[in-house]
């Protein structure tokens, strides 16, 4: 089984961050490194989170990065989520929106001010990951940005930023100059 896991995984990250499919074929040889490995991801996501700040988010933003790195940053398709702010920019709630594909997905402004309205926020931060490591936001994302920043403007929430993660960066839209403030 060592064997097996050194030639297929290059680190540990890679074993605890594998997709299911993969941990199935761990899980018959081994039934017990595959819960063990399940274990492991989940504690790294739990204390990912438990090291966030519990006051003012934008006080620490490589915490933050560092926590979104770990949440997202090996997922093998596109995923959005939004960190939904209170007037503080105390963490009200992290949730991922949608799942997509290697190089896609869908976002709806709509479902998203929606959200902001029941959750009381009044900024949110969005962030999806590029598993093809491209850490340079498309034309895409940014049409994707601003309508997203309209949608919030009528009612009243900020979009504080929009950030991309990859395996070994991140990019923040606010930091290229790509909000209008």
């Amino acid at each position: 089984m060592a064997k097996h896991l050194l030639c297929h995984h290059a680190s540990l990250a890679e074993l605890i961050f594998d997709q299911p499919t993969d941990q199935k074929n761990i899980a018959k040889e081994n039934i017990s490194l595959a819960v063990f490995c399940a274990v492991l991801k989940e504690l790294a996501h739990r204390y990912g989170r438990a090291l966030l700040p519990e006051g003012n988010l934008l006080e620490q933003p490589d915490v933050l990065k560092d926590y979104l790195m770990v949440q997202m940053a090996r997922e093998k398709v596109e995923q959005f989520r939004i960190l939904f702010l209170d007037g503080k920019n105390y963490l009200i709630r992290d949730e991922v929106q949608s799942h997509g594909t290697t190089n896609h997905v869908s976002v709806y402004p709509r479902e998203i001010a929606k959200r902001c309205l029941e959750l009381k926020a009044t900024g949110i931060i969005i962030v999806h990951n590029h598993p093809s490591g491209q850490v340079n936001p498309s034309r895409s994302d940014i049409i994707m940005t601003q309508n997203i920043e309209r949608a919030l403007a009528v009612i009243d929430v900020k979009l504080i930023d929009h950030l991309i993660i990859t395996r070994k960066a991140q990019t923040s839209f606010r930091q290229l100059g790509l909000f209008d403030d």
